[in-house]
Formats: C-alpha cells, structure tokens, sequence
C-alpha cells in the first residue's frame, strides 16, 4: 500500500543557526513534509532468495529486499545475536556482492520505540527510530568546488587502494509483520547533487566525520516495503569511496516514516548490521 508519510529534512547543525525567526522558517520549510512513499514490495518485488546484486547496489537505486531466513530466535539476546547473526549477514552479503572481500562484522544496533537517545552498551548501539532523513557516512565536500577534500574512507584510514562498500542490513525483529514506523529509502538515482547537504555526524566515533543531509524534492523517489517479516532483509548502500561515475557519492538516503492511522499497533522493533567491503578501484 503506498501513503503519503510525513517526512523530516533534519540537519542538526544548520537547523540551529540563525535567529528564532530563521529557526522557525526552517522547520516549517523542511518538517512534517508530505511526501508519497511508494510501497516497493509491489514495485520492485521481493528477491526470493540471495543472489548477485552488485550493480543495483553499487550503481542502482541502492536498494533490495531479500528473503533471508535467520535462526535468531531472541532478538535482545546480544550474545545469541552475535553468535548466529554475524555470520549469517556476512553470509547473505557474500552473497549479493560475490566479487566483494566481506570482512567480519563485530557490532550491531538495535532500536525500539522505547529508547529516545542513542548508547552503547558491551559493543552493541541501541538507539530510537530514527526519524530524520539522513545517511550517516559522507566525505568532507569544499562548498565552493563541491569536489571531495577528504573521504569518509581515509578519515577512518581504511585502504585506498580499494573501493570501499558501506551496507547496512536491515531486518524488522518484531513478533508480528511491521506495522508501524518502517524504515523508508530513497532510490538515490532520483537525488539531486544539489539535494545533499554535509555536516558532521554527531554520533562519530573515534574522529570526527560527515553525514549526509538533505533538501527536500519533489523529484526525489521514496520507498518502503510493507509488512516487512524477520524472514527478510532490507539491503541498501551507505557508502562508496570510487562512485563509477567519478563524482561526489550519492546515498541511500532513509528515515523511519509514521504510517497513517497506524497509533497504537504492534511497535516497532528493528535491528541493523553494518558493513564494508572491498572491491577493486574501476578504470
């Protein structure tokens, strides 16, 4: 079913600045924006099983859903979690990326309604739904050229002489099929250079790094998967150090959506692996 969500165009830094009026101008401009959220289980379907997705991934809108069976049975469990998840997200990547080195993964994040800050807690990150749209690694951009003074890549001193693949697997953990506050993406074709906006995540760790950000637009194309199961897994790209293109890379951009008339059903839970791999540098 597709909706009309209401999204919101944060950028915690600029949203700040300016005098009351100014503040005011900005959250009437860029909150609680109407925005159609086109139901991609209908539009662009349900992988029924992992296959090679590089090029949708690494080139394409940046998106899947994939059926991806897992035996995690206690989702706030983090030793049960790490025991059967970690391998089994590795797994389903190596998978979907065949010609990627898809290094071990030792963290993950899990959100519920409940929580309304992010904290860390024995290497995992628990956190709220994330209500703004964002994504959450970008390289440091003159704002005069808008050409790439320092990747995200090099600030955490990963190796240059790799593509660098950022991942993120989604998976909905609640009992029942998600019924309130999915994670909605943008097929990131549809984005505009323009649209991005650069500030400095405020949930880095260790050093310091940028976030994406972004204006509103109509043009932009957003999507989310109704009544996602803990069967399936939603895969999109977070980050990539060579885009094919040889410009500024554009993300995925996502946010948690209100669906309407949806107060009061089952809550929603989620929990994400982060990841990145290594393909070889396009000529």
């Amino acid at each position: 079913m597709d909706f009309v969500g209401n999204l919101n165009f944060v950028n915690p830094e600029t949203q700040a600045e300016g005098s009351a009026s100014q503040q005011r101008e900005f959250f009437e401009s860029r909150f609680n924006r109407p925005v159609l959220i086109r139901d991609a289980r209908l539009t662009q379907g349900v992988i029924p099983e992992p296959k090679d997705a590089t090029q949708l991934l690494t080139d394409g809108a940046g998106f899947l859903l994939v059926n991806s069976p897992t035996k995690v049975q206690n989702w706030t469990d983090t030793k049960e979690v790490a025991a059967i998840y970690y391998a089994e997200t590795r797994d389903l990547l190596q998978q979907l990326l065949p010609n990627a080195v898809v290094p071990p993964t030792g963290s993950h994040t899990y959100r519920n309604e409940q929580f309304k800050e992010h904290f860390w807690e024995n290497g995992v990150q628990y956190g709220p739904c994330a209500t703004g749209v964002h994504n959450d690694y970008a390289d440091f951009i003159d704002e005069h050229t808008g050409k790439v003074i320092e990747k995200f890549s090099e600030v955490q001193g990963m190796p240059q002489d790799k593509r660098l693949i950022g991942i993120n697997i989604w998976r909905s953990v609640s009992p029942k099929p998600l019924a309130r506050l999915p994670l909605a993406v943008c097929d990131r074709t549809s984005v505009e250079p323009s649209d991005l906006e650069y500030n400095l995540n405020p949930n880095a760790k260790p050093r310091p790094f940028n976030a994406h950000y972004c204006k509103p637009n109509d043009a932009q194309r957003w999507n989310y998967y109704s009544a996602m199961t803990n069967d399936e897994a939603l895969v999109f790209t977070t980050y990539d150090s060579h885009p094919p293109d040889g410009e500024v890379f554009c993300p995925t951009l996502h946010t948690a959506v209100p669906i309407p008339d949806s107060d009061g059903l089952q809550e929603r839970e989620s929990v994400e692996v982060r990841f990145f791999v290594q393909l070889p540098i396009l000529n």
